[in-house]
C-alpha cells in the first residue's frame, strides 16, 4: 500500500507579496506565518562572506524581514558577494583583467576567467538580493509592504452597502 504525502508546503502570503505573485487567487486565507529572526544567527561563514552576512543580517533584523526560512537564501547572498569582492580585489592587485592566449592564428587577448567569476557571482547576488528587497526597485517594494501604505480602493465605501 502506498501511502501519499500531504503535498508541499504553503507559501506564506508575505513571501507571495515580496516576490509580487501575491494575486488574490493564489493568497491563501490561513497561511502559515514565519518565524521571524529577532536574534543574528551563527552563519558557519568566514571571512568577507561573514562580514557581508553580519551587515546585511542585522540590516534585515532591523527592519524586520529577515525570517528562519530565508537564512539558507541569506547565506548563498553573502557567499555570492564575497567571492566577488575577494576575487576582484585580487585582480585589482595583479592588474590582470585580461590575459594574453596562444591560438593557432597568434596571441589572442581575452577576458581573465576569474573576471567571468566575479560576474557570475555579482548577477547570482542581484538575483538573491532581489529577494530580500536589496536592490532599488525591489526596495521600494518592500518599504511599501513595511509601511503598509497601499493604495485604498476608492470604491471601498460603497461596496459595504
Amino acid at each position: 500500500m502506498h501511502i501519499m504525502s500531504k503535498g508541499r508546503k504553503q507559501t506564506p502570503n508575505i513571501v507571495k507579496t515580496l516576490r509580487g505573485t501575491d494575486q488574490p487567487c493564489r493568497m491563501a486565507p490561513a497561511a502559515p506565518e514565519l518565524d521571524k529572526v529577532i536574534v543574528l544567527p551563527r552563519s558557519g561563514l568566514k571571512g568577507t562572506a561573514k562580514r557581508v552576512f553580519e551587515l546585511v543580517a542585522a540590516e534585515l533584523v532591523h527592519k524586520g524581514i529577515l525570517e528562519s526560512v530565508g537564512l539558507d537564501l541569506l547565506v548563498a547572498y553573502a557567499r555570492e558577494m564575497a567571492l566577488y569582492y575577494d576575487t576582484m580585489r585580487e585582480l585589482e592587485k595583479t592588474d590582470t583583467f585580461t590575459i594574453e592566449q596562444m591560438t593557432k592564428f597568434g596571441p589572442m587577448t581575452v577576458i581573465n576567467p576569474r573576471r567571468k567569476l566575479a560576474d557570475a557571482a555579482l548577477s547570482n547576488a542581484k538575483s538573491l538580493a532581489a529577494e530580500f528587497g536589496l536592490t532599488p526597485a525591489s526596495r521600494s517594494r518592500v518599504a511599501r509592504l513595511l509601511t503598509d501604505d497601499a493604495p485604498k480602493d476608492e470604491f471601498a465605501d460603497f461596496e459595504e452597502l
